[in-house]
Order: C-alpha cells, then sequence, then structure tokens
C-alpha cells in the first residue's frame, strides 16, 4: 500500500499483517481522490474504521490540514501511529483506539466539525446504517461537507436526513457513495 499522490507520492505505508482487514484498494482510492480533486486542500478530515490510516494519510499528503483516525484495533492505531511518525503528521493528526459508533456518539457532544469524513466499515455487518443514522443525526459535519463511505454493492444507500447522495462509483463489488450535507430548511 502506497501514498498516490501529493506530498509523499509513491511512499510506502506499513499495514496489519495477518488481518481481517480489508484495506481500500489502490483504485478505490484513487477514484476517491480524482473525484475529490482539490476538495482536500485545507480541510479537517474524520477517517472512521481506518485501518492503517491510508485515506486520512492521502489526504494529509494533498494539502489537509488536520485529519483525525478512530479505529478499534490496537494493531491498527498502532499502524496508524507508525504512518504518522514516518511522513512526520503527528502535529496534525490525532488517533483513537476507539469503536467508530462511540467515537461518534461521543463527538456529538464535543464543538468540533469535520469538511470531510471517510468511513470504510466492514462489509455487510449491518454498521452502514447506523453510521448513517449518527452522521445523519449529530452536527459533526460542515455544512457542504462531503461524507464517503465504502461499502459492497448489496448493501443498498439513500439520502438520510439532510445527507444528500450526491454520487455513486461502482468498482467491482465495491461502491463508493458520496453524501453532500445540506442545510436543513
Amino acid at each position: 500500500m502506497r501514498i498516490i499522490g501529493g506530498e509523499f507520492k509513491g511512499k510506502r505505508l506499513k499495514s496489519v499483517k495477518k488481518s481481517k482487514i480489508r484495506p481500500t484498494s489502490a483504485r478505490a482510492k484513487t477514484s476517491i481522490f480524482d473525484i475529490l480533486k482539490d476538495e482536500i486542500v485545507g480541510k479537517r478530515i474524520l477517517d472512521l474504521y481506518a485501518g492503517s490510516g491510508a485515506l486520512g494519510l492521502e489526504a494529509l499528503c494533498r494539502g489537509a490540514d488536520f485529519t483525525v483516525f478512530v479505529d478499534s484495533s490496537h494493531k491498527s492505531t498502532a499502524i496508524i501511529k507508525k504512518n504518522i511518525e514516518d511522513l512526520n503528521f503527528k502535529e496534525k493528526t490525532r488517533v483513537f483506539n476507539l469503536d467508530s459508533l462511540k467515537f461518534l456518539r461521543r463527538e456529538s457532544e464535543e464543538e468540533e466539525k469535520f469538511d470531510i469524513i471517510f468511513c470504510d466499515p466492514p462489509y455487510q455487518k449491518e454498521i452502514l446504517p447506523k453510521v448513517l443514522d449518527l452522521i445523519a443525526e449529530i452536527d459533526i459535519l460542515k455544512e457542504n461537507g462531503i461524507f464517503i463511505l465504502e461499502h459492497h454493492k448489496k448493501e443498498k444507500l439513500k439520502q438520510k436526513g439532510n445527507l444528500v447522495l450526491v454520487k455513486e462509483k461502482k468498482l467491482g463489488d465495491t461502491v463508493l457513495s458520496f453524501f453532500i450535507k445540506r442545510s436543513c430548511q
């Protein structure tokens, strides 16, 4: 797994060996960042179910201001911290070893908001509806913020509250769903 663009293009990232983690493919990562283009520069990012941190780190390499990584696996958060150290992004990051749903519930009481949220939960585990409900309910995504869900093609998603599904990109069994947070009127 490598950084595909920006400041550290080509830099190899550490990943969890012999794990049940399904990392975001290079093809999916390329699609995400081709769609986002310059939307990354200067933004605050949340990387849920972060795994090795590849999406959040890619965003930092492309000019994001700050990234928060959340994963419940101790192995994953240790790898994320090593990757952050290797890329010298310690001042631009925070890492939480916590279940992503618990993190979202906790953050609903905080003031922090994000411009872009990446979410790549385990496929077909009934997690997506819960995550989508929480993101729609709590005020964690800025207005016009982007919420990107990576999921299996059998998991069908639609608009939820003020989260408007604006684009879907199919890549084999994987679908990338892009939501924009609109103001409630």
